[in-house]
């Protein structure tokens, strides 16, 4: 199943940045997603020449601060909503996650990498989120802004989770047993193959336009193959010294 997800997302990935790479035209203070497709058809959203003329092709190593977990927190607002700094969403939920992951960094002892995503969810709350912790692959659910600190110092500072990423004699093992954690968060694990993508229009109006079109194409290609339910996206906020590459 790992394999054939494998393959599903080259084969994704080559689809989609085809287009990215032909030479198109002028540049525009604002963007019409409508707009730098040589053969134009209603199948398919076509991405904006002055976007594609802006990308950077070059070499993609070392273009992303390094970190060896990634945490997208959720939130209820869509991502062409979100402030530039998303510490600054209604609420603090991140601005408290962000805190506390400073505060233990010295004890955390390697890098994390905190973003916001959105999931639509009818249990949307200011105080209470779902966690996605990669490359853990787990999701944690009805996470409480006051329980928070106690979840970090068990997943990061004492490293009890199913990946053992201060364990560097074992660092691509995984323990099958999930992490007991405070009472009512429900912890799972993501399954398939997970992209994030970059839809943070508010500091990158590139991002903003490109992500959601790469997400709805990837959506319609995995449809019409034979494991759909093997590959997600999640939206998410701009990541620290990101740039706009292919």
């Amino acid at each position: 199943m790992l394999l054939q997800s494998k393959s599903i997302f080259r084969n994704l990935a080559e689809r989609l940045l085809r287009p990215l790479r032909s030479n198109l035209s002028s540049v525009n203070k604002r963007y019409e997603p409508c707009t730098g497709c040589e053969s134009p058809c209603s199948k398919h959203a076509s991405y904006p020449s002055e976007i594609v003329q802006q990308i950077d092709q070059g070499d993609m190593s070392n273009s992303v601060k390094n970190h060896r977990r990634h945490l997208c927190i959720t939130q209820s607002l869509a991502p062409s909503r979100w402030p530039k700094d998303v510490k600054n969403l209604p609420g603090g939920y991140i601005k408290q996650i962000s805190e506390v992951l400073n505060t233990k960094k010295n004890t955390i002892g390697y890098g994390v990498q905190l973003t916001s995503t959105f999931v639509d969810t009818k249990n949307a709350s200011e105080q209470t989120a779902d966690w996605y912790l990669f490359p853990d692959q787990l999701k944690l659910s009805n996470v409480n802004v006051n329980q928070a600190e106690a979840v970090i110092e068990k997943l990061f500072v004492k490293d009890e989770s199913i990946i053992p990423i201060k364990d560097k004699t074992k660092p691509n093992e995984r323990h099958h047993v999930l992490p007991v954690l405070s009472e009512g968060i429900r912890c799972e694990r993501l399954n398939g193959v997970w992209m994030l993508i970059c839809c943070h229009y508010q500091h990158d109006q590139r991002c903003g336009i490109v992500g959601p079109i790469l997400i709805d194409e990837i959506q319609k290609y995995v449809r019409h193959t034979n494991s759909p339910q093997n590959v997600h996206c999640l939206p998410i906020s701009h990541i620290a010294k990101l740039e706009f590459k292919v």
